[in-house]
């Protein structure tokens, strides 16, 4: 027995004897025991509490994780989900709608099949941390490298007119990064984000898409197809370039339906 499995022997060992779990132990050294999703979403010109105006609505598939986001907007925030399986190489899909001065934006971003989740190492921690940008990001005028200063845009002043929070970031777009971090970092400090090319839709096709992405098979049939009304050219060249080669059997019915995840951490 070589001293490296001694070791770890021992270790389990001692855990038992100070009351805490060795199973739990064993898994985290293969993977994480906690993921945590921080999400961010600003526009200009946003309506809240429009009495004549859709809400706004935020969606995300990432990887395995199905995050509730509410209605995705504002700084960096989220909570955190147990282990659900390997995110790199994964999915992502997002919706997001947002009422905005006469007018509503609405927008769908699907990975393409061979460019799924980047993932960073995690470096032997137990909680990992992903950051999702639906659109343009807001942050602290930290959180910003000087490239991206030049074309950020002030979103919120303090008393004495300083610039206080920044947005920055294209609005058809989906922004990630994956690793060890807080969402305060995430508000503070610039980091490399990954992104992903999305397309605006319409009323209908969004309705369709909502209903799809939070029905009884979420994340199963979470994406547009060819049946989706009155597809621009743009829109079916996008749809075709994320065409996954399970799609129609997703679709089908031939994969199973989500079953409700429960925390064993808790």
């Amino acid at each position: 027995m070589n001293n490296t499995i001694k070791l770890l022997l021992i270790f389990i060992t001692t855990q038992i004897l100070f009351g805490c779990s060795a199973t739990r132990y064993i898994s985290s050294i293969f993977h994480e025991e906690v993921v945590l999703i921080f999400t961010s979403s600003s526009y200009p010109d946003e309506v809240f509490n429009s009495k004549t105006l859709p809400p706004r609505q935020a969606t995300l598939i990432f990887g395995p994780y199905m995050p509730n986001l509410g209605d995705g907007g504002g700084t960096f925030g989220g909570d955190g989900h147990s282990y659900e399986g390997t995110m790199e190489g994964k999915e992502i899909v997002a919706l997001w709608q947002v009422p905005v001065k006469d007018k509503v934006l609405r927008y769908y971003v699907r990975s393409e099949p061979d460019k799924g989740i980047i993932r960073a190492p995690r470096e032997g921690h137990s909680t990992y941390s992903v950051g999702v940008a639906l659109g343009p990001k807001r942050v602290e005028p930290t959180g910003l490298t000087q490239d991206q200063h030049l074309s950020a845009e002030i979103s919120h002043r303090n008393f004495y007119n300083k610039p206080i929070l920044y947005r920055w970031g294209e609005w058809d777009k989906l922004y990630y990064a994956t690793g060890i971090f807080t969402s305060a970092e995430l508000m503070e400090i610039p980091r490399k984000f990954y992104e992903i090319q999305g397309i605006a839709i319409t009323a209908e096709q969004y309705n369709k898409l909502y209903e799809r992405c939070n029905g009884e098979w979420e994340a199963v049939k979470c994406f547009m197809d060819e049946s989706f009304p009155n597809l621009t050219p743009e829109q079916l060249a996008y749809i075709q370039s994320r065409k996954h080669s399970d799609d129609d059997d997703r679709l089908a019915g031939k994969f199973l339906k989500p079953v409700e995840h429960v925390n064993k951490w808790l």
